[in-house]
């Protein structure tokens, strides 16, 4: 599996794009680089129903949890990752794993299609994407109690979500709208609604809040928003059907499942463009950053397993099988 570029692509011109990178690279990986030891991967086997523990050293299953739901679809770890909650589409509930003993905590109903989730600043709330209904769900973090609902004044679909770094804004796709909402966290209404393309679904956003990255997975590019006002900067083309990204470094890495590759985006003389891409086959579509920034966990949901590629030769050195069509992969110290 090899690397290979293209040419005329479009590009996003961000200024200064090498800070906004380095901004959105500290949010995601979580600060300085730490060592990969005693690492653990999870991941989320859509059609299974179970989540796969991963010992990412040894690359194997250590073990495979029952999420006690359907379509499990969503991943997120706490910040002191004791807990992994774990969203279940079909059913429609939020399921919480407690990462030390691997025992499920509880289940909670989150409401009809529950599809992604994204955790407040402050660590109190958990925000649920439910993609058949026209509100977000708000779950009390401590208690784990439904704490309120968010009207969206609209059906999302299969939509994600994600904070601004301050936690006081929320923004959130429509795969149906080709649109991201952008909420007033403390109000809970929508103040702007920006029309991006034709169904856009994974988003981040940058740590010092400049930027919110995006993926419309409905059709070959990436976006780029103004978290202050709220503005489309630019798209860049990287291929049919991207999925999620990660950052590592001043690199972007996007999953393009209609090519089967993983985009390399970074910036060049103030241009964000592809750098690169690595085949990867199968049908990619969760990416996480292990913790040294040194490897890329992607999970393929048409060969049912996790890859591991090294980010310095951007070559695979691990395949891991895990359940049936894994959609989603955090990773954890």
């Amino acid at each position: 599996m090899g690397d290979r570029s293209r040419k005329g692509l479009s590009v996003i011109t961000v200024t200064p794009a090498r800070v906004a990178l380095a901004c959105f690279t500290a949010a995601l990986l979580g600060g300085a680089p730490h060592a990969r030891a005693g690492e653990r991967v999870y991941t989320a086997n859509m059609e299974s129903g179970t989540i796969s523990i991963i010992d990412a050293d040894a690359m194997h299953v250590v073990a495979t949890v029952d999420a006690r739901g359907y379509q499990t679809h969503g991943l997120l770890l706490s910040p002191d990752r004791s807990r992994l909650f774990a969203i279940n589409m079909h059913d429609g509930t939020l399921s919480v794993l407690d990462t030390r003993t691997t025992d499920m905590i509880t289940t909670i109903g989150a409401g009809k299609m529950a599809r992604a989730i994204a955790l407040s600043p402050d660590g109190k709330e958990l925000w649920v994407v439910n993609g058949a209904e026209e509100h977000l769900t708000v779950v009390d973090a401590a208690s784990l109690k439904v704490a309120g609902r968010v009207p969206l004044g609209q059906i999302v679909g299969g939509g994600h979500l994600c904070f601004s770094r301050d936690g006081s804004r929320v923004y959130v796709t429509s795969p149906r709208s080709g649109t991201v909402s952008v909420l007033d966290a403390r109000s809970r209404k929508v103040v702007a609604t920006i029309e991006v393309g034709k169904a856009p679904t994974f988003i981040r956003a940058s740590s010092d809040g400049r930027r919110v990255w995006g993926a419309d997975t409905g059709g070959d590019e990436i976006y780029a928003l103004d978290g202050s006002t709220n503005r489309l900067i630019g798209k860049l083309t990287v291929g049919r059907a991207p999925g999620d990204f990660a950052i590592v470094g001043e690199k972007l890495y996007v999953t393009v499942g209609g090519a089967d590759e993983v985009a390399v985006v970074g910036d060049e003389g103030n241009e964000v463009r592809v750098l690169g891409r690595i085949d990867v086959g199968g049908r990619a579509r969760g990416i996480w950053p292990s913790r040294d920034g040194k490897r890329l966990y992607v999970v393929r949901e048409g060969t049912n397993d996790l890859l591991i590629l090294d980010t310095a030769s951007r070559k695979v050195i691990g395949t891991v099988p895990v359940g049936r069509r894994p959609v989603a992969v955090v990773a954890a110290r």
